[in-house]
């Protein structure tokens, strides 16, 4: 099967960040996914500090597979929005001085009329997004909000200025009802970034969040078709509800990595 390199959220291990690091590589990933906002942050390591810590991931064999940033609004929400582009640009410039290619975030939901005053206020912000990962390297990646496949291609093909990727969630797609296998069909040319997380939909139309194997996501049939599109990108397993999360990634790991070796 196609070779894929798989990571960690370092924020599922809700631990000191340093032992974060230690308990990621007491697992066997290659990668850790780091939240800049709440765990890693700009303003709080010095050029020095930051040396430090990416020669403390060359020790423990890590790799910054990637970053996250979470918003406290929308994009499509006009408060205060310059701040919080800002704060983007931010994120994707630091996130380049630690050599990660990729900033997830959720932007919130689409908007479904493409002339709305807040789908064109999202389009014109990604647009200015796209045109600062030009100058810095680091890619905005989005993850769904209760999105379809085919409306996130469509939002990322109005951005001109630049690339937009998506961040893949296959428990996203599952607590929504919609197929996995469809959606990743839509979605490979432009996917630069794929969650390990599972999911089900409920009998009353709700979702819920699973550990990786115990939701409806078929992972023999998701990792076959990432190897059929060459997706070339981290496998990072996130648990963002759940009682032992450190546990359920780590249990995600070595599931995923059972497939991959043909169990």
């Amino acid at each position: 099967m196609h070779q894929f390199r798989l990571a960690v959220a370092t924020r599922c291990f809700r631990q000191p960040l340093m032992d974060s690091l230690k308990s990621a590589a007491s697992i066997g990933v290659e990668g850790v996914q780091f939240d800049l906002r709440n765990e890693v942050v700009a303003t709080e390591l010095t050029d020095t500090g930051r040396r430090q810590f990416l020669h403390r991931l060359t020790e423990l064999n890590l790799t910054i597979s990637g970053t996250s940033y979470p918003l406290s609004r929308p994009l499509t929400d006009e408060s205060e929005i310059d701040r919080r582009v800002s704060e983007l640009r931010a994120a994707m410039t630091f996130a380049y001085s630690l050599k990660a290619r990729t900033l997830c975030c959720k932007v919130g939901r689409i908007p479904e009329d493409r002339e709305s005053k807040s789908r064109q206020l999202l389009v014109e912000v990604l647009n200015d997004l796209a045109n600062h990962a030009n100058h810095v390297g680091t890619v905005l990646c989005i993850t769904p909000t209760n999105d379809s496949a085919e409306d996130l291609l469509a939002l990322v093909q109005e951005v001109k200025s630049g690339p937009i990727g998506i961040d893949y969630d296959p428990a996203h797609f599952a607590l929504t009802g919609r197929s996995n296998a469809e959606a990743l069909r839509v979605l490979h040319a432009v996917t630069m970034h794929v969650q390990l997380r599972d999911g089900f939909r409920g009998f009353d139309g709700g979702g819920q969040e699973a550990a990786v194997g115990s939701g409806v996501v078929d992972w023999t049939e998701l990792l076959a078709l990432l190897g059929e599109i060459d997706y070339r990108g981290w496998l990072t397993a996130i648990r963002n509800q759940g009682d032992d999360r450190a546990n359920d990634v780590a249990q995600a790991v070595k599931h995923v990595g059972r497939l991959l070796l043909g169990g």
